[in-house]
């Protein structure tokens, strides 16, 4: 290939070298402006979603981020207790976090712009970033998030001391009304309960069908669960406060199993059950009656709340049908007590009656009598498998919580069509009631027997379940007599609640928590 030299020195060849120059000049000043303006373009609107920012990686720095300090419940930006800036290396604060749209703001380079609408949120719930340049730039506060249960514990005295469960010198001299809001652990951390006659853990949040003219759906708080969603029992209906007695408190009565004449083997004891299959559940299964009682009154009555977008009820916690057994009425109970329950109408002894019933009244076999959060279903069958999903009654739509200082998820049976089940025995021990003894002063005491969730035993062909008495107090009735059933129901950890009178006691049957949308 030939190149042609090009003579600057005439005058044609003068011409073209300045004619390419200033070509070259203006397509740069061409490109110069197009990146230029695609990169504001492309930074103009920032979307932060679930704490992510998404926007392309210049090499400019668009924003400064702040987080709330671990101790701190201030949210002055000019305080620098209150926040701490996150490192270059330190990514946006995610889980257990919000963004504080009030004190996030941004710099503008140009004064004439509107600042109002820098930060906003659109109707998918995210925060956008718009109108921005180069040289603007942003700073973004994130605070604690305030979780249904810290407004509970917040609104309550913790009593940390559990004297009331303190060994055999507590069997015969304790008192069961020490109102107040206690702790202990459960499967997934810390879960905190009432006890006693408490007036502060009322619940308005739902609403009845048509056919049950609309009517608030009201409840009172069993404990705030160890992830720190809140577990609720059912207590009517009405525009105010409907009465703590009568039978106004249930949503009817109900056999325990399928009909009158079903007691008379192992199996009726579960909330689902298979025949031969002591810890029976899934597609096969035998639905108890119990069972299609609630789900029916949930269908009705909160299937659209639990399927509505950013709905408030949860879906991974489940309901504890403790079927660990033993054929032997002296066994000391544990948490991981080898499961030797009998099948058919083989006398059997539950893990409820064991650590609530028998060693009440013989504290010499082992234990005292003593109540426990954790869903005793961990048991070891003949391969040596330890499991602790077979008792514990999750929705199909569960994906499960991660067990308490450990790696394990705690999936359930994921057997339910909804997340709906029934208190167990041992949180109304929990709360003040005692076997074979009487308490009309607790708040679970509604003057009605109603079913838990709890088998105690199965004798002389005859299987029974825990129920609350009309007195108050812990006692049993065979699976085919008609019990009251009280709905229990999850509501997500991160609820928020409203109140109608804030400056008035929270909590209370006048100014309940309101779960808001």
């Amino acid at each position: 290939m030939k190149f042609e030299k090009l003579n600057v020195g005439d005058s044609y060849g003068k011409k073209m070298f300045l004619y390419g120059i200033l070509v070259s000049f203006f397509l740069i000043i061409l490109i110069s402006i197009f990146t230029s303006r695609a990169k504001y373009r492309l930074t103009e609107s920032v979307k932060i979603v679930d704490s992510v920012v998404s926007y392309s990686p210049y090499d400019f720095k668009i924003m400064e981020i702040y987080k709330q300090k671990e101790d701190s419940k201030c949210t002055d930006i000019t305080d620098d207790t209150c926040y701490e800036k996150l490192s270059d290396t330190e990514r946006m604060p995610s889980d257990g976090y919000v963004l504080n749209e009030t004190n996030s703001h941004c710099d503008l380079s140009d004064d004439g712009k509107d600042e109002e609408a820098i930060l906003t949120s659109n109707e998918a719930g995210e925060i956008v970033i718009s109108g921005l340049t180069v040289k603007d730039k942003c700073y973004l506060y994130y605070d604690k998030e305030i979780k249904a249960g810290d407004t509970i514990v917040a609104n309550s005295s913790v009593i940390e001391s559990d004297a009331h469960f303190d060994g055999p010198a507590c069997l015969n001299s304790c008192t069961y009304n020490e109102n107040g809001l206690y702790k202990a652990e459960d499967d997934f951390g810390t879960s905190y309960y009432f006890r006693g006659s408490v007036e502060n853990n009322w619940v308005k949040f739902g609403k009845t069908t048509t056919s049950g003219n609309g009517e608030d759906i009201w409840w009172r708080i069993i404990r705030i669960n160890g992830d720190g969603s809140i577990r609720l029992i059912y207590t009517g209906t009405g525009s105010n406060a409907p009465a703590t007695n009568g039978g106004s408190t249930q949503i009817n009565t109900s056999v325990w199993a399928v009909d009158t004449n079903t007691n008379n083997d192992n199996m009726y004891i579960g909330y689902e059950w298979i025949s031969g299959n002591m810890h029976g559940y899934g597609e096969e299964s035998t639905k108890s009656m119990a069972l299609q009682n609630l789900n029916k009154w949930f269908k009705e009555n909160l299937e659209d709340e639990w399927n509505i977008e950013n709905g408030k009820i949860d879906t991974n916690n489940g309901f504890c049908n403790d079927r660990s057994g033993s054929t032997n009425n002296g066994a000391p109970w544990s948490e991981n007590m080898e499961d030797s329950g009998g099948t058919l109408a083989t006398n059997t002894y539950y893990g409820g009656a064991i650590r609530l019933r028998s060693n009440r009244s013989n504290p010499s076999q082992g234990n005292p009598a003593f109540p426990t959060f954790k869903c005793s279903t961990t048991y070891i069958n003949n391969s040596g498998t330890i499991n602790k999903n077979k008792d514990y009654f999750t929705s199909n739509k569960a994906s499960g919580i991660k067990q308490y200082n450990t790696e394990t998820t705690i999936t359930g049976t994921k057997s339910l069509t909804y997340p709906v089940g029934l208190i167990t025995a041992d949180e109304v021990a929990f709360a003040g009631g005692v076997f074979g003894t009487n308490n009309t002063d607790y708040w679970l005491n509604t003057g009605q027997n109603y079913w838990t969730m709890s088998p105690l035993e199965l004798t002389g062909t005859r299987a029974n379940m825990f129920r609350v008495g009309s007195n108050g107090n812990l006692t049993s009735s065979i699976v085919s007599t008609a019990r009251g059933l009280r709905p229990v129901i999850n509501l997500k950890a991160n609820t928020k609640f409203t109140f109608e009178k804030p400056d008035e006691p929270k909590g209370t049957s006048t100014n309940p928590y309101i779960v808001s949308n």
